[in-house]
């Protein structure tokens, strides 16, 4: 059993299209530990999933749910297959996008989904450190992950407000590891999830250091390292 978890980025993607239901399906089949996924709210205030701001020319925020395309799911729609598999949603947003409504709207649609399963309690994560806040601010529940390439995290007193705010995790890209990232990370008892790791040699090198998780778009191949790794120490 390996000590690391292996988070497949957006799903399986080598076999299919990006954050599809086929490709979250395949990240099942494929024994992921979770899956990560990037949401927006469209015009109607429905989460669609999907990276870009625009898809085949459509600005999503723009738009209502149904006038995307159909293979952009509705996070209700990965809600009911992923049931029991761990959620990383990704937020984006534009200027077009209150941070207020986008909570608001997060938070309903969390609170509707819990009624309905308690299995299912998604880690939150965005670049943007000031809608995690707001989402603090108004749920003492929900779990809180912030995304990071900040070098200068040392100078920016980022972990201090992490505490303050009672985040869960931290999701840096790997380049910021190090002895003293991970000190910081565990004092405050935040789980460090990394992003975007596709080279054996990296994986290796992260789980030395003691991460929690490794976002990848190679699942297997993560999966082979830790299993190896976890059965020499």
């Amino acid at each position: 059993m390996s000590m690391v978890q292996v988070c497949a980025h957006r799903g399986v993607c080598y076999a299919h299209q990006e954050n599809t239901l086929n490709a979250f399906s395949a990240a099942i089949d494929h024994n992921a530990d979770s899956i990560e996924l990037d949401v927006w709210l469209s015009k109607d205030n429905k989460f669609v999933v999907h990276h870009d701001k625009t898809c085949n020319g459509t600005d999503i925020e723009s738009e209502s749910a149904s006038e995307l395309p159909s293979f952009v799911p509705a996070l209700q729609e990965v809600f009911s297959i992923c049931e029991t598999m761990p959620l990383n949603i990704e937020l984006k947003m534009s200027t077009i996008t209150e941070s207020d409504r986008l909570a608001d709207e997060l938070l309903q649609v969390l609170s509707h989904v819990k009624n309905k399963s308690t299995s299912i309690n998604p880690l939150i994560s965005s670049f943007d450190l000031s809608v995690l806040q707001n989402l603090r601010q108004r749920s003492d529940e929900i779990r809180l992950g912030y995304l990071s390439n900040q070098q200068n995290w040392e100078t920016t007193h980022l972990f201090e407000t992490l505490e303050r705010y009672n985040f869960q995790a931290i999701h840096p890209h790997y380049s910021l590891i190090s002895r003293e990232f991970m000190k910081k990370a565990r004092e405050r008892k935040l789980d460090v999830n990394v992003w975007t790791v596709n080279e054996r040699s990296i994986a290796v090198d992260l789980m030395g250091y003691g991460v929690d998780s490794i976002i990848t778009d190679d699942v297997q191949m993560v999966k082979e390292v830790a299993d190896s790794y976890s059965s020499q120490v």
